[in-house]
């Protein structure tokens, strides 16, 4: 068998019953899911293209589409004999075989367009590998996994990256606004602390944007990184890719189990039933329970978790790129932490972090999805009064205040303070560009995050603040 690789992939008897169809079936329900499924260049030929425009643009202007005013409105835009004129239309609409099948002409069109799409893209990368632009083979490479993930983009859902007209971008926009306002899907992710979720607004985590958490040591950080990525697994039911620096995969798993099932992590641990400390609980009650916790998390198949030691940006961006072209979607990536990975070579470090924080916010675009960053910050602010995290205190990079989209600081006064209670924990939004800042308070028990009251809990936080101040202290 041969291939004509100089023809592209077309049919054009689909194109031309799709157009018939639509001037013999006008409005009709499925003429109106054909129009959806297909945009101007889905269509091979030019004239067929502009027709189709053309209709598009009447069925907004709420006008009929039928063959005399077709022509009459192409006839006004000197566009007439350029599509064959008034013969061609007419044949187009004599020569359809049946209105009833216009669904399938309209997927076959969709199918020969993500065809000529791909071997678009692929010719891209062909050249691309050929041409001698001071690019590394590695660079070329990732370029062409760009390339492949706009291949697969485009084959599930039709949307593609580079220059787009408004109405495109606008048909975009339109769809999910009926989502929005049909209540089937919501703006973006939630965080799973329903406080939190609160503050953040409607919106919640906006896609495409780069939420980094920063805080000294023993915080929680890497608490508040699990349960976000288990309330994206579960609750949101997307995949979440965990990029676990700092911990081996299988401390991930024992964290994340506890968490779920809500139960304290030292019940993997028999020996502590007979420890002088003992198990406050019921041992096999949360052991069983944490089996079924396990057994519900390998059935959502949404937990990702990799342990490489030290990975670089390429490293990360690739594996998720891998995650959106087996998935089809991805919800979130979560990188524990900043100064663990990898960096290129640059005079300062805060350039080489700044470039890493720079990748990550160009991901969650790309794949349209929250990376989560967790990053350490600078001992100097252990120095001040007043010890609760600025966006200004990230260790070794000046670069994420200006990358991310959100900021959070996570605080507790305990870890400073042997008389304080040592559950009570802040969460700080301190930078959000699609809404408020503020305080969210909660208690950290046995590495889970549980939600408060709070106007109880400010209340609370106000009296201690106070009688902290009394004594001397911060």
């Amino acid at each position: 068998m041969t291939i004509d690789l100089n023809l592209a992939p077309q049919n054009l008897e689909a194109e031309q019953s799709v157009l018939g169809g639509l001037m013999l079936d006008n409005g009709s329900e499925r003429s109106m899911k054909a129009m959806a499924m297909l945009k101007p260049d889905s269509f091979s030929r030019r004239a067929h293209q502009l027709i189709f425009a053309e209709m598009r643009q009447l069925i907004s202007e709420q006008k009929p589409i039928d063959l005399i005013t077709l022509v009459e409105s192409l006839e006004a835009k000197s566009l007439a004999e350029i599509v064959g004129g008034f013969a061609y239309l007419a044949e187009l609409s004599k020569n359809t075989p049946s209105s009833a099948n216009i669904v399938h002409y309209a997927i076959v069109v969709r199918e020969k367009a993500m065809e000529r799409y791909g071997i678009g893209k692929l010719t891209d990368a062909i050249e691309l590998l050929h041409s001698r632009n001071g690019m590394t083979t590695a660079q070329k490479f990732d370029a062409i996994q760009m390339l492949v993930t706009d291949v697969a983009d485009h084959a599930k859902t039709g949307s593609r990256r580079g220059l787009r007209p408004l109405l495109e971008v606008t048909d975009s926009w339109s769809n999910e606004l009926e989502l929005r306002m049909s209540g089937e899907k919501v703006r973006g992710l939630t965080t799973g602390i329903g406080s939190l979720d609160d503050l953040l607004g409607v919106k919640r985590l906006v896609r495409g944007s780069l939420m980094v958490v920063g805080a000294r040591p023993k915080m929680g950080k890497t608490t508040l990184y699990s349960s976000m990525a288990i309330n994206c697994a579960t609750v949101e039911n997307e995949p979440a890719l965990m990029f676990s620096l700092e911990m081996p995969d299988e401390q991930i798993l024992e964290k994340i189990i506890a968490q779920k099932a809500r139960i304290n992590p030292n019940v993997f641990y028999p020996d502590m039933k007979k420890s002088d400390f003992g198990y406050s609980g019921d041992w096999q009650g949360d052991f069983n329970k944490a089996q079924g916790v396990l057994a519900a998390l390998i059935n959502t198949n949404n937990l990702y978790i990799d342990d490489t030691a030290g990975p670089s940006l390429a490293h990360i961006v690739a594996e998720a790129r891998r995650i959106k072209r087996q998935r089809g979607k991805v919800g979130m990536v979560l990188v524990d932490y900043l100064t663990l990975m990898t960096a290129d070579k640059a005079e300062r470090n805060d350039l080489a972090f700044g470039a890493i924080t720079k990748g990550l916010k160009n991901l969650a675009k790309e794949l349209d999805c929250v990376v989560v960053l967790l990053t350490q910050l600078n001992r100097d602010l252990e120095k001040r009064t007043n010890k609760r995290p600025l966006p200004s205190d990230s260790r070794d990079t000046g670069q994420i205040e200006q990358d991310c989209d959100y900021w959070v600081g996570i605080y507790r006064e305990g870890a400073y303070d042997e008389q304080a209670n040592q559950a009570d924990t802040e969460l700080l939004l301190r930078l959000n560009r699609h809404g408020n800042t503020g305080v969210v308070y909660c208690e950290q028990r046995y590495g889970v995050i549980y939600d408060c009251i709070q106007e109880e809990a400010a209340m609370k936080r106000q009296q201690q603040d106070s009688k902290t101040q009394k004594r001397g202290g911060f």
